[in-house]
């Protein structure tokens, strides 16, 4: 963060072109008022670093993307016409070096079918659960969420964070089976699922999504 100090009447910020936070402010302004203001607007701040981000984001080869939160790099391969996946890179027919979002966005969509689908799945019957119908969606806003009616819904974005996680994830829509609120009767069976499951506190992976969230949204 970087403060400048001017003959001005208010508090403004912005990101230079190295993303570095520019705060504004008056002379008389005291330390603890500026970062006050920094605090105050933390919301802006982490979504204008996302949108600047995601902007200059290129999508290339020779590019890393996630799955399950490793990274891996996308190599040029003459034969394939969508994202082929060998647990060491990705690749691509050179030729969609154009369409590289479009074949990543087809990508996770059909592994975030299978995998959180079946997992889900999984983890239900673990808890003795039952629901309607799993969904995948391309929500930007909620990782998850259960309907009345027993149907949930995943984001395809979980499919690149770590497989705990999109477990955490999972058991929370599934504990709206039976607690359609959050209660702290239902967040106590979400921490009761997940210690069966990990033996490790939920929140942990509650935070990492409030965290990394905005690396998970580049397609």
């Amino acid at each position: 963060m970087k403060i400048v100090k001017s003959f001005r009447k208010s508090m403004s910020m912005s990101f230079d072109k190295d993303w570095v936070l520019i705060v504004k402010a008056p002379f008389f302004v005291t330390q603890k008022t500026i970062l006050d203001f920094v605090e105050k607007n933390k919301s802006w701040i982490e979504k204008t670093k996302t949108k600047i981000s995601l902007k200059n984001l290129s999508f290339d080869f020779w590019e890393s993307y996630y799955l399950f939160w490793e990274s891996y790099k996308l190599l040029s391969d003459s034969m394939s016409e969508k994202i082929i996946f060998d647990w060491t890179n990705f690749y691509l027919n050179i030729k969609y070096k154009n369409k590289i979002k479009e074949k990543l966005l087809e990508f996770y969509k059909l592994k975030a079918q299978d995998y959180i689908k079946n997992r889900a799945r999984e983890l239900s019957i673990l808890n003795n659960l039952e629901f309607s119908q799993v969904k995948i969606t391309s929500a930007k806003t909620r990782w998850g969420s259960c309907t009345s009616k027993k149907n949930i819904n995943f984001s395809f974005r979980l499919i690149m964070s770590p497989k705990q996680t999109i477990d955490y994830v999972i058991i929370h829509e599934l504990s709206h089976l039976l607690e359609m609120n959050h209660s702290p009767k239902f967040w106590k069976n979400v921490d009761i699922f997940f210690q069966k499951l990990w033996h490790w506190n939920y929140k942990h992976h509650q935070n990492w999504l409030k965290i990394n969230w905005n690396k998970l949204m580049y397609v």
